[in-house]
């Protein structure tokens, strides 16, 4: 049973102000606002009042002083999962979870969207992850849904997002990077039993084009994520894999991933998984306070800015303007009873400058 996001919002909301236990951020920004966060902050229409959440902090502060402090006790330290972002807009942000917490926002939600699809997984066939490990979530991600599903780690093919970003746009440099990573994956792909990729779009739609037709129709689940995809691509990546079932998630770092769920128009529609991730999506205008914006959320079928609430007991992150714009659509059935993104995309702004790369 779904809890309603109200009620979740004021539990997580006594975790994180608790006078002793809670979180040293959010205590802070409370002194800073002036009033009592539990009293004011009823629901999810209340969050405005708190105006957007500026990430450099993240960039500039430990991860302690964002987790409560009833979960710093060296046991329950043990068990956090740390993770930097990709560094698309400059410094990384650092960010972690909790392993249960963890698992609610990247794992449990895959699980969850397969099985409602009908996958079956067997241990006749490998899972092959190319993407980036070290500090990147993602791949701590691509190895625990590997060893549930098919009860094996997965190959792997790691790159450095980051790197690729610093090498010149249509470099050599760049080229022979590409090469090395698609090398290394077709050289696993020739002798070992893989069955599903997870990987981004960039990162397939090369590979598609040196796979043989025997190699394509082996792979049989395809999970693509790190990178927005189209209809027309994916519509593309079918005809290629006509044996595979596909998977897309919209996320990142810093909040979980949501699961395609249908689609609207042009774009595919993400629902999030729980009352622990919660999106919306407000007016963009340029020149308008980011702040004023928070209470214009836009009419079913509009486009705007999406922003983005994580209300989990081992990080609480609210108001969150994100770098991306969506299509607001309505609650569908089968999925969530809540709102969902259409076709999310990198925001045009003349002031700065994102770079996907590969990632």
């Amino acid at each position: 049973m779904i809890m309603d996001r109200d009620e979740w919002l004021r539990r997580i909301l006594a975790i994180h102000l608790h006078p002793e236990g809670g979180t040293p951020y959010w205590l802070e920004r409370q002194a800073q606002l002036g009033f009592s966060l539990r009293k004011r902050i009823c629901g999810l229409d209340d969050l405005p009042l708190l105006g957007p959440m500026s990430l450099e902090v993240l960039r500039e502060r430990p991860i302690e002083a964002f987790i409560p402090r009833s979960l710093h006790a060296l046991h329950e330290k043990h068990s956090l999962v740390t993770a930097q972002t990709g560094g698309a807009t400059g410094v990384p942000k650092t960010t972690a979870y909790s392993m249960a917490d963890f698992e609610s926002a990247f794992v449990n939600p895959f699980l969850d969207t397969v099985h409602r699809m009908g996958c079956l997984w067997s241990n006749q066939g490998h899972w092959l992850w190319i993407g980036p490990g070290g500090p990147h979530i993602i791949g701590k991600v691509a190895h625990r849904i590997a060893l549930l599903t098919t009860g094996s780690d997965p190959f792997s093919v790691d790159f450095d997002p980051r790197w690729f970003r610093r090498l010149s746009e249509h470099s050599m440099a760049r080229r022979r990077y590409l090469e090395h990573v698609l090398e290394q994956s077709m050289e696993l792909l020739d002798v070992q039993h893989i069955h599903h990729l997870f990987t981004t779009p960039a990162i397939l739609s090369p590979l598609a084009q040196r796979l043989s037709a025997t190699l394509r129709s082996r792979i049989t689940f395809i999970y693509l994520g790190g990178m927005r995809i189209t209809m027309r691509m994916l519509h593309e990546f079918r005809l290629q894999f006509p044996n595979a079932r596909f998977l897309s998630g919209y996320g990142n770092t810093l909040f979980g991933v949501c699961h395609q769920g249908g689609e609207a128009g042009e774009g595919l529609c993400y629902y999030p998984p729980s009352p622990q991730l919660v999106s919306r999506v407000v007016a963009w205008e340029v020149g308008v306070d980011a702040a004023a914006r928070l209470t214009r959320e836009v009419p079913y079928g509009s486009r705007g800015q999406v922003v983005m609430h994580r209300l989990q007991e081992s990080g609480l992150l609210l108001n969150v303007m994100e770098q991306d714009s969506a299509i607001r659509v309505p609650p569908q059935p089968g999925m969530p009873p809540w709102d969902g993104l259409a076709d999310p995309g990198r925001l045009e702004q003349p002031h700065l400058t994102v770079e996907d790369g590969i990632y």
